[in-house]
């Protein structure tokens, strides 16, 4: 199996639409996705537009991996704090093993070692396009998402087996 290696800024494109005054449902992030907003009355007409497959991080919070992929909504808005991306070349690369790669620990150390700033260190979308990565074609990405999603399912399904059991 040959693998492709290229910049993450060959691939993703920053999204920069600003929340036009719609009802849309407002998301935070969090190292475990996507999480209700802590600020509930906040002015929403600044706020950042993501969807379906986008990935939405916290440029101040990247050494704790405060980064996820939206799979909840169609549209929906979130803090103009946070950066939006998604991956304009899905004819290398799915969403979803990108995702993968962004979950593990080399991505979260390197995006820190990209911070920049000096009260509080920034890892932003230039910073986070200059990263390396090596994938596989389509076809195998798909396979190890698949395999991967059934993982996930079996671990959640146990779990909810054990909860179960302890109640």
């Amino acid at each position: 199996m040959e693998l492709t290696k290229c910049k993450l800024g060959e691939l993703i494109t920053q999204r920069r639409e600003k929340n036009d005054g719609s009802d849309l449902p407002i998301c935070g992030v969090s190292k475990d996705g996507l999480i209700p907003p802590k600020q509930k009355d906040a002015d929403t007409s600044i706020y950042n537009v993501f969807y379906r497959d986008d990935f939405i991080f916290n440029p101040a919070r990247m050494e704790l991996n405060s980064i996820a992929i939206n799979d909840m909504y169609d549209r929906a808005i979130c803090s103009s704090l946070y950066e939006v991306f998604y991956v304009h070349r899905t004819d290398l690369l799915l969403p979803h093993y990108l995702e993968l790669i962004i979950r593990q620990k080399w991505f979260t150390r390197y995006c820190k070692f990209l911070g920049q700033g000096s009260a509080r260190e920034y890892c932003r979308f230039g910073n986070i396009s200059e990263i390396e990565i090596e994938f596989p074609p389509i076809e195998e990405q798909q396979k190890i998402v698949e395999y991967n999603t059934a993982i996930e399912n079996r671990i959640a399904l146990k779990q909810k087996i054990n909860d179960n059991l302890a109640a």
